[in-house]
């Protein structure tokens, strides 16, 4: 197993134990870390070609209509179904309350709904736990709100753009980064601005040198990262702003050259680096957050 893999599913796994404690102490029916994972990846594969459904959402509503640990995968993409509106060609994310209020919920299964979902958000940031993962979920809280406004301006998914601040940055502690606020890798090509010349890896373990932007803050980076995608034609050219979710997004960056990292065997695994992140992490959660807020 590859140690990123099971590094994932340790964070992951302690996330959930931690929110089965607290459901737990609400009354609500219990459900196994398998069939959480479960949840979530089935969540995730529904959302795609559509819009990202929040996870957390969907278990909650299903805690309702089901017995969790018997919940077969056919009624999860039921429960995640319930939360996308199709207007025309675009989808639309509903809000937890607008579905309750579809199924004619009454105030016993609300709040139940609603104590669910306290259980599982009272862990979001289940990374604390440890001080090294305290350090990198400090870094995504610096970005995060920069990330979810260049969502409205661009349209590049919040998810993707703190992932790839994390991988081309090593969470804020790259030279580039540290000494030139150049948090996403963004080479000088096609710049007017300050430069810096440092070695850089290339395809799996080629060193070279090269020439990168300089910034006077990590906001202006964030600014530039949407601006640098948006100008260059290749990535509207792959799809990356018809893409709907993480995944799509993650792919559309690979296809159009963002990064030549590779494997051993020389395979492309920019698109799983970024989405091995983003699952991680949890950071499709502001995805849904970001549609709710601007649509």
């Amino acid at each position: 197993m590859k140690r990123a893999n099971l590094g994932k599913i340790i964070i992951f796994t302690l996330v959930l134990i931690a929110a089965l404690k607290f459901i737990k102490s609400f009354d609500i029916n219990s459900i196994s870390t398998e069939k959480m994972i479960e949840i979530q990846n089935v969540v995730d594969e529904t959302s795609i070609g559509k819009i990202q459904v929040n996870w957390k959402d969907v278990a909650a509503i299903a805690s309702v209509e089901y017995a969790l640990d018997t919940t077969s995968r056919e009624e999860i993409k039921k429960m995640t179904n319930l939360f996308m509106e199709k207007r025309e060609n675009q989808y639309r994310l509903k809000e937890v309350d607008e579905v309750t209020e579809a199924l004619a919920y009454d105030e016993k299964q609300k709040k139940k709904v609603k104590a669910y979902l306290k259980c599982l958000n009272a862990v979001r940031n289940f990374s604390k736990m440890e001080n090294e993962d305290s350090l990198q979920m400090n870094f995504i809280a610096s970005i995060k709100e920069g990330a979810i406004d260049n969502y409205k301006k661009y349209g590049i998914l919040p998810s993707i753009t703190i992932a790839q601040a994390i991988l081309e940055s090593g969470w804020g502690k790259s030279e580039l980064s540290v000494k030139y606020n150049n948090i996403f890798g963004i080479k000088s090509y096609n710049w007017d601005g300050e430069s810096t010349n440092i070695s850089t890896s290339e395809f799996h373990d080629d060193n070279i040198q090269a020439d990168f932007r300089v910034y006077d803050t990590i906001s202006d980076s964030l600014q530039d990262h949407s601006v640098f995608l948006t100008e260059n034609p290749r990535y509207e050219k792959h799809g990356l702003f018809s893409s709907k979710t993480y995944t799509e997004q993650a792919t559309a960056l690979q296809e159009a050259g963002y990064s030549t990292k590779e494997n051993e065997a020389g395979e492309k695994i920019y698109s799983e680096l970024l989405i091995e992140l983003i699952r991680q992490y949890q950071l499709q959660l502001f995805d849904s957050e970001a549609h709710l807020e601007y649509g």
